[in-house]
């Protein structure tokens, strides 16, 4: 993906902020314990967290004590993180990770939690490398909201509605489950010892919290609006079809890597 697109899409997100908070399900506890286990997160730990969004991942660290630095390119998701977290050791940054000028710090982990993708990959690894001190972790991780490996009815329906109207869906950019990709593009920007963990999970959502949810995901947005709302009705009306609630295996991805010593 080029990098107009890249940051088109994300500028997406902001423009239904309000929307992004109260429909995305946070991220499961194991994430932030893989963490705590290894050491990266811990009580006065510096943090840089890249997009952080509606700030889900944000609390979760604020609450395990940890000085958080957040860089996001939504004005609006900014601006409700300031508001949201005036009174706690957070500090925002509004702008693009990838071309913000002045950025530096001597982290001990930097945290991607849906957000590396939409990064350059290589040239962001390597300025991450540089933001941490020698030995300090990145943390990377993604939700899939429907395990691959455990269809379910709805799931087989949902994709026959993502057949019919087609949108952007898939989007040409390394995936959670790419797990060489990660891997050789972190030992290249000096990184060592790294770690995939696979985490799963149940969600169980009504059939307008579905909607609302796939509302969010930028290869939705990004469709005109009388083919988005159409895609919307038709992921509500399957839900409907099968009872009004649904469960679905979901899935989180998480990496974590220490920037080598030497490095």
């Amino acid at each position: 993906m080029n990098t107009d697109n890249r940051v088109r899409r994300r500028e997406l997100f902001n423009k239904d902020a309000d929307g992004y908070r109260s429909s995305r399900p946070g991220y499961p506890t194991r994430a932030y314990r893989l963490l705590e286990e290894a050491g990266a997160l811990r009580p006065g730990a510096k943090v840089l967290e890249i997009g952080a969004g509606s700030g889900q991942a944000t609390r979760e660290l604020l609450d395990r004590g940890a000085d958080v630095c957040a860089v996001e390119l939504g004005a609006d998701f900014a601006a409700r993180l300031r508001a949201e977290f005036h009174d706690r050791p957070l500090t925002v940054i509004e702008g693009d990770f990838d071309t913000l000028p002045d950025l530096s710090g001597d982290f001990d982990l930097v945290v991607c939690a849906s957000s590396l993708h939409w990064l350059d990959r290589s040239t962001a690894l390597r300025r991450i490398a540089c933001l941490l001190r020698p030995g300090g972790w990145i943390a990377a991780w993604w939700t899939v909201y429907g395990n691959p490996a455990r269809p379910t009815p709805f799931r087989s329906a949902l994709n026959a509605v993502l057949r019919h109207h087609r949108p952007a869906g898939v989007l040409d950019v390394v995936g959670p489950f790419d797990r060489d990709v990660w891997i050789e593009a972190l030992g290249a920007a000096s990184f060592e010892g790294i770690r995939t963990e696979v985490i799963q999970w149940p969600m169980t959502m009504s059939a307008q919290e579905l909607s609302r949810l796939y509302a969010t995901f930028a290869a939705v947005r990004e469709l005109s609006e009388p083919v988005r709302d159409a895609l919307l009705r038709d992921i509500e009306a399957t839900a409907e079809a099968l009872g009004g609630r649904v469960t679905e295996h979901c899935v989180t991805v998480a990496y974590l890597a220490r920037r080598n010593l030497l490095g």
